[in-house]
């Protein structure tokens, strides 16, 4: 798991290792979470927090004039560990480039990338079938391309419906009991788990 900035209430998750983007190590630091190593060019903690962390943690410092955003490199040294999912938790909300630019990366990027936060989980659904378990009230989808999308055991049922870009109407669903059924028939999707803030 990726702990970035935003983040709050990091969960405790069993088989799980855990890597702080900037910030996201001083939170997690503070939470008493175990980190593999802390990630970043470190622009946004104290240099005293900075050593603390240091005095904990090995570090990868990075440059402060970069192409690639602390998230992208950390994602990067992820996928060079070899995990096979990769939860990025605390990305959203704060700065608004910030959370474009996360959501960027799952859309248009292939890579094993799970947004995540205390109230919302959003991943990728490529063709084929999956049983969704409930994790937050709403379930909702938004086209990536061209899709063709099957909801069942949900409030809102759709039968090899065609979807686009421009389609909004399947947000806001509900799972109804303890799981649903999606096939993606073509195309792809965000799916998106989430609750009222």
């Amino acid at each position: 798991m990726l702990i970035a900035g935003m983040a709050h209430h990091i969960p405790q998750m069993e088989d799980c290792d855990y890597i702080g983007i900037d910030r996201g190590a001083w939170i997690a630091m503070q939470e008493n979470i175990t980190l593999k190593c802390a990630i970043g060019d470190f622009d946004s903690i104290s240099e005293k927090e900075k050593n603390r962390i240091e005095s904990h943690y090995p570090i990868m410092q990075l440059p402060q004039h970069k192409d690639e955003t602390d998230t992208e490199q950390a994602l990067l040294y992820a996928m060079e560990q070899g995990y096979k999912e990769i939860i990025l938790y605390g990305g959203l909300g704060g700065r608004m480039d910030h959370t474009l630019a996360n959501l960027h990366l799952l859309m248009h990027r292939d890579l094993p990338l799970v947004l995540m936060d205390e109230h919302h989980e959003i991943r990728k659904l490529k063709k084929g079938n999956y049983t969704i378990i409930p994790k937050f009230k709403y379930l909702s989808f938004l086209a990536l391309e061209k899709t063709i999308i099957t909801e069942k055991k949900v409030a809102y049922p759709l039968q090899k419906r065609l979807i686009s870009q421009k389609d909004i109407y399947t947000i806001s669903n509900e799972i109804l009991n303890d799981y649903a059924e999606i096939i993606i028939h073509e195309g792809s999707v965000l799916m998106i788990q989430c609750e009222d803030c």
